[in-house]
């Protein structure tokens, strides 16, 4: 069996989780992680711009449900969307994406420096 090591560092629960609500876009990443809404990702990443009723046409909800899931991705910057003509088009903001995790990364590695 192995020996247990007692932590005898003390964290103050209530200042890590300030932290983490001041550095980390919580919302953001509650956006792109659901299962849905990543897959929507995955399908603009790879495909470029489309419009709704073409990404619509890849996924098994009605085109309302893909619809109001792009608007959520849009709202946290993960997607962004153009009007042309009648047709809205939308693309995968890889880039934002991307350094939204890179700045996360970056300040977990701060506070773990800290530690």
């Amino acid at each position: 069996m192995q020996e247990v090591i007692p932590i005898t560092t003390q964290y103050d629960v209530d200042k890590c989780r300030q932290w983490i609500q001041d550095n980390v876009d919580i919302d953001f990443f509650h956006a792109v992680s659901d299962p849905a809404r990543s897959q929507l990702l995955v399908l603009l990443a790879s495909t470029g711009e489309q419009t709704i009723g073409e990404i619509a046409a890849a996924f098994p909800q009605n085109r309302s449900v893909i619809s109001r899931h792009l608007d959520y991705l849009n709202r946290f910057g993960a997607v962004s969307r153009r009007k042309v003509g009648r047709e809205v088009l939308y693309k995968a903001n890889t880039e934002a994406i991307v350094a939204k995790f890179e700045q996360t990364t970056n300040h977990m590695k701060a506070v773990i420096h800290k530690l």
